[in-house]
C-alpha cells in the first residue's frame, strides 16, 4: 500500500495536522511515562528504522522533555541491540535530566549541553561516533532550533561525521507545507523551514540522498521529505 503519490489525501492529512498543531497534538503523548513530543506515526516509523538500520548509536539535537532519548534507547533496546544515545541541546531543563536519571535506560544515554551547530558539539559528536564499532551505521535525529539556517548549520556541521549507511531524520519539515504565518511566533515558515535546509544542502552534498521509503511513509507526520541515507 503506498499513498504517498496521493496529492488528495496528502493535502487533507495536512489540514487534519494544523488543525491538531492549534491543540498542541504532538505535546499528547508519552513514551514511558515522559512527554515525548512526537506524532505516533512517527513513533511508529521510528521503531521500524531502528529494526532495519541496527544502528550503532542514536545522537538526537533537541532534548525537550527527554522522552524522545527515551524512546530511541527503548527501541534499540527492544530490537536486541545494545543501547548508545546522544542527546544535544542549548538548554536541559532539570526534570528532562531527572526523567533520564530515572528511567530504565539512564546508563544508556549521555547528554551534553551547548549549540548543537557549534564546533564543540561537531568535535563531541565525533568522539562519540568513535567508540562505537568502526564504520558502523547510526541514527542522527536533528529537532532543535527549526530555523532553516541552524537545521542547515547542524547537517553541515554534524551529518558530515556519520559512517556510510547512516541515516539522518530531521524534524518538523512539515513547516514548509503550513501556509504562511502558522508559526509567525517563531518565524518559521516556507523557506525557512528545516527542509528548505535540506533542500540546499542536497544541492551542495552527493553524500546524502533523500529516502522517499522512510520519508513519505508517515500520513501525520513531521518528517514528510525529511529522512536522509549516506550514501558515500
Amino acid at each position: 500500500m503506498n499513498f504517498a503519490n496521493d496529492v488528495l489525501l496528502r493535502d487533507e492529512a495536512l489540514s487534519l495536522q494544523a488543525h491538531a498543531l492549534r491543540h498542541h497534538y504532538a505535546h499528547h503523548y508519552e513514551w514511558c511515562g515522559v512527554p515525548v513530543i512526537r506524532h505516533p506515526d512517527d513513533i511508529v516509523l521510528l521503531q521500524e528504522m531502528i529494526w532495519s538500520l541496527r544502528p550503532s548509536f542514536v545522537i538526537e539535537t533537541g532534548i525537550a522533555r527527554g522522552g524522545g532519548l527515551i524512546l530511541a534507547a527503548s527501541l534499540m533496546a527492544m530490537s536486541g541491540l545494545e543501547p548508545r544515545v546522544l542527546g544535544l541541546d542549548l538548554e536541559i531543563f532539570p526534570h528532562a535530566t531527572t526523567a533520564i536519571q530515572q528511567s530504565a535506560h539512564a546508563e544508556q544515554i549521555e547528554v551534553w549541553q551547548g549549540d548543537s551547530a557549534s564546533v564543540d558539539a561537531a568535535q563531541l559528536v565525533s568522539k562519540f561516533i568513535n567508540h562505537t564499532a568502526a564504520k558502523s551505521p547510526g541514527l542522527l535525529i536533528l529537532d532543535s532550533d527549526h530555523s532553516k539556517e541552524h537545521v542547515l548549520a547542524e547537517l553541515r556541521g554534524l551529518a558530515r561525521l556519520l559512517p556510510e549507511g547512516s541515516v539522518v531524520i530531521v524534524a518538523d519539515t512539515v513547516i514548509e507545507d503550513m501556509h504562511t504565518g502558522f508559526y509567525a511566533e517563531r518565524g518559521w515558515g516556507p523557506g525557512n523551514s528545516p527542509k528548505s535546509a535540506i533542500d540546499d544542502y542536497l544541492r551542495d552534498n552527493q553524500d546524502f540522498v533523500r529516502s522517499s521509503t522512510w520519508g513519505r511513509r508517515g500520513l501525520i507526520t513531521e518528517i514528510w521529505d525529511g529522512v536522509l541515507v549516506k550514501c558515500a
